[in-house]
């Protein structure tokens, strides 16, 4: 399926490919390939966040939100996401950091899961115990099913994003800036 940006393509090809050794490779690999399909849905899902979120030119209100002052420092995916939720999707706005994440968790279970997780590897370490079939499974769909609702509230928005960048578009693309 054609995504929004070269980096979001191959990111959730990565993502897939992993989903497709983990089902059909060696078992004892299997706790790898479940790490990459976790690790790179969530990238996957931080991409076109961040692709949603600059091409709705929504950049410094969302920095704004978040008081983030440092011109370089970047806000993390949970912050982005749940200043999204506060922006576009939720009934009641809150400034409460902690009641908001609570209000996003709420909304899309397992996104706990997947953050958590993509950032234990990030800092070298592997939850074994999420590092499975069935929850890397479930995980990557609630990061492409997240996706989809940020692109459709970019639409409603006004701001109609295309997702037509192929994987061989992708992997050209990349081939021509190495």
């Amino acid at each position: 399926m054609p995504e929004s940006t070269d980096a979001a393509t191959i990111l959730i090809a990565t993502s897939w490919q992993a989903l497709g050794r983990a089902e059909t490779g060696d078992r004892r690999a299997s706790i790898c390939n479940c790490t990459v399909l976790i690790v790179f849905a969530a990238f996957f899902l931080e991409a076109n966040l961040n692709h949603v979120i600059r091409s709705m030119g929504k950049r410094e209100e969302m920095r704004n939100f978040l008081k983030i002052k440092k011109r370089k420092a970047q806000p993390g995916l949970q912050d982005k996401l749940a200043w999204f939720y506060n922006a576009y999707i939720a009934r009641s706005k809150t400034t409460n950091k902690k009641e908001l994440y609570r209000r996003m968790r709420r909304k899309w279970r397992g996104f706990n899961q997947l953050y958590e997780f993509r950032n234990k590897v990030a800092h070298g370490e592997v939850d074994r115990s999420m590092a499975n079939l069935g929850d890397a499974k479930r995980l990557r769909a609630l990061a492409k099913a997240i996706v989809t609702e940020l692109f459709t509230i970019a639409a409603r928005e006004g701001h109609d994003i295309p997702r037509g960048v192929t994987y061989e578009a992708a992997i050209t693309a990349s081939d021509r800036s190495s």
